[in-house]
């Protein structure tokens, strides 16, 4: 089985970028591109994600609050928050409701090894 990823971002540009790079992977993962955390929140209604990476400011519902949420409704999903933020505060906010916190912009080949790491080793199929 496929793991499940979701990047979460406001900005289409950012997420149509990232399904470009991340379309090589489609074999190992099913990777979902959510634009916004409304449109998060109703992949996460349906699907249980390995891995949630997420931007940290958005209007409405910010990263934080997101991946604090998909930490109390999944305690074992991997959560990402992706931030351009120098702000203390907000840096500090994050750190608590997150697994990995990642400076913004962020290079493909740090995303691809952080999730990877995230992941773990791959499990084998069991013998017949």
């Amino acid at each position: 089985m496929k793991k499940q990823i979701m990047f979460v971002d406001d900005d289409p540009h950012l997420l149509a970028a990232l399904q470009n790079v991340f379309h090589r992977d489609r074999k190992r993962w099913d990777v979902v591109f959510a634009l916004g955390s409304s449109a998060a929140f109703e992949h996460l209604a349906r699907t249980r994600f390995d891995v949630v990476i997420s931007d940290m400011r958005m209007p409405g519902c910010d990263g934080v609050e997101l991946l604090e949420r998909v930490r109390a409704a999944s305690p074992h999903t991997a959560r990402v928050m992706l931030s351009g933020s120098a702000d203390e505060a907000e840096v500090s906010r994050a750190t608590a409701a997150v697994d990995v916190l990642l400076g913004k912009p962020c290079d493909t080949r740090t995303l691809r090894e952080t999730i990877e790491r995230l992941l773990g080793p791959p499990v084998p199929a069991p013998m017949v």
